[in-house]
């Protein structure tokens, strides 16, 4: 099991994976976020206080995390996914600390985390996480969370 920096020959095994979960699990939800990053990962995590995480197991991405500029003092957490039968087995937690590790490095002092109200298991990963709830929105039926943690050198 490994973390590292997504790479050019990740691109399409990150690609199939989020937008299979993505339509699996959150049919409904396509409204509520863009997939135009997952077209042009290397691009969209390529600026200097930006990355993309991968998890990968005997050569397959179960798992992902992207980090993204949002201001001088705050990071995006993004793209947060698992493979389904891959989940409860501690691998969130990996690529988040990875996450968190990374922010630190950059000198942001918040991290932001937005999901819609049917991401039940992201929310309360979140939440175990030390994210605190700081702003929903509704939209075509669904609410859009946003999730802030401050950190802590």
């Amino acid at each position: 099991m490994q973390v590292r920096a997504l790479t050019k020959e990740d691109i399409e095994q990150v690609r199939d994976l989020i937008l299979n979960i993505l339509t699996r699990e959150y049919p409904f939800d396509k409204t509520a976020y863009s997939d135009s990053d997952l077209y042009d990962l290397l691009g969209t995590y390529g600026g200097p206080r930006d990355t993309f995480f991968v998890l990968v197991n005997n050569g397959e991405v179960i798992g992902t995390a992207g980090i993204k500029e949002d201001s001088k003092n705050t990071a995006l957490l993004r793209r947060l996914f698992v493979e389904t039968k891959e989940r409860k087995k501690g691998y969130g937690t990996l690529l988040v600390d990875e996450a968190l590790k990374f922010c630190k490095s950059k000198d942001y002092k918040t991290i932001v985390f937005r999901t819609t109200n049917r991401m039940v298991q992201a929310i309360e990963f979140c939440k175990k996480r030390g994210f605190k709830k700081a702003q929903e929105a509704e939209l075509q039926g669904f609410y859009i969370y946003k999730f802030v943690k401050e950190l802590v050198k």
